[in-house]
């Protein structure tokens, strides 16, 4: 199988970027320029999209988005007045993807997270045209076990995951078959651009000879933005040119607001306001053109578009030692359980010592090099090939 010429859906959750959304972007403006493919994209939760997702969306060359209301795709084991509801609704869902999509003559249809996985399942058996698809599974996402899922996850040819652990959910609640598993990081999405960090720094009152620890990550109860700032406030007791930046997107929803009012209450407690930075919908470029080591605390991962993004850009990386996280990092001393004894430990030992900070930085500059667009697409060609023929 080859991406050349052929008409592409992708499936997406919502117009949010995301790390899966920022890939299927990615991934649909590489098919358009670089294999005169025909993309389009249906979003499944909600048609309601960011402006950063618009301004990616923009230089993509992506044609079509598609949103036929929310999928009431769930049939659960038990006979009830709802659950015959449910399946009145799953049916006009299907009959109305049916109807909108059928004339694009899809070939390919690429899902990004579980629920796109498994209404890409039925596209696959409704839309005549469409050869391939494949669940994928994409870090901290979880299984409905209704009746819909199971007869998508038992009948898929291909399951793709970005990091070892994504195969565990599948393995725990149903019998699946080891064939059909296959593991496939994500490729980079950034270029790297750089930029005077004397101005950015200027912007955000830091101080030009502070060494700059970020976390670059959604204000996500997951993500442990609270963790960092705790271990920042008893790191800043004993080394004073230091400074934490924290990026994340407030407007995604009420829970990201929240977390992130909660963490600016913190700061303001803390005394830190002098000391942290935090930041909601800015540059990532920006942020990233003025830290020495990158951060990623967090409850699970896949494998992290962050990560990724730190390596790019010659850093040190302090990470928890997710199975996605060390396939990037490989033997990395900084991979680290989340205690606050070894993630001090990890930032201590670098914000002391800047022979040590270029080291890691260049070590991790060279890692990422193999993990580039024209690899991914190659490989999923490979893998698409392998499971459908």
């Amino acid at each position: 199988m080859k991406f050349d010429n052929k008409n592409v859906l992708l499936v997406l959750q919502v117009g949010t970027l995301g790390g899966a959304e920022r890939q299927a972007l990615g991934l649909g403006k590489f098919l358009v320029n670089n294999k005169n493919c025909n993309v389009d994209i249906l979003f499944i939760a909600s048609n309601n999209r960011t402006k950063e997702f618009d301004d990616f969306f923009k230089t993509t060359g992506i044609k079509n988005s598609f949103y036929f209301g929310f999928p009431h795709v769930v049939l659960r084991k038990e006979l009830s007045v709802r659950n015959l509801k449910r399946l009145k609704w799953s049916v006009q869902y299907f009959l109305l993807l049916k109807k909108g999509l059928k004339k694009n003559n899809y070939d390919i249809v690429v899902p990004f997270l579980n629920t796109p996985s498994k209404i890409s399942y039925y596209l696959y058996k409704l839309l005549p045209t469409v050869k391939y698809t494949f669940w994928h599974q994409l870090g901290l996402d979880f299984l409905k076990k209704d009746i819909y899922e199971s007869i998508a996850v038992n009948n898929m040819p291909c399951i793709i995951g970005n990091a070892d652990n994504c195969f565990d959910i599948f393995k725990n609640e149903y019998v699946v078959k080891n064939k059909v598993f296959n593991l496939l990081p994500q490729y980079l999405t950034l270029k790297k651009e750089n930029r005077d960090s004397d101005i950015i720094k200027e912007k955000y009152n830091i101080s030009k000879g502070d060494v700059v620890f970020g976390m670059i990550a959604h204000f996500k109860s997951f993500k442990y933005h609270d963790l960092a700032l705790k271990i920042f406030d008893k790191l800043a007791k004993n080394i004073k040119n230091i400074h934490l930046v924290l990026l994340g997107n407030k407007d995604n929803d009420e829970i990201c607001l929240e977390i992130y009012n909660n963490l600016n209450e913190s700061i303001s407690k803390m005394n830190l306001s002098d000391k942290v930075t935090l930041l909601s919908n800015e540059d990532v470029t920006d942020v990233l053109n003025i830290l020495d080591i990158g951060m990623l605390l967090s409850l699970i991962e896949g494998t992290p578009n962050v990560i990724m993004e730190y390596m790019l850009y010659a850093l040190p990386v302090i990470s928890s030692n997710h199975p996605g996280c060390v396939g990037l990092l490989e033997d990395s001393k900084f991979l680290v359980n989340n205690t606050e004894e070894e993630i001090y430990q990890a930032m201590y030992e670098l914000a002391i010592n800047e022979r040590l900070r270029k080291a890691e930085g260049n070590r991790n500059a060279q890692y990422i090099k193999k993990y580039d667009i024209e690899t991914y697409v190659k490989k999923l060609e490979i893998i698409l090939t392998n499971s459908f023929e």
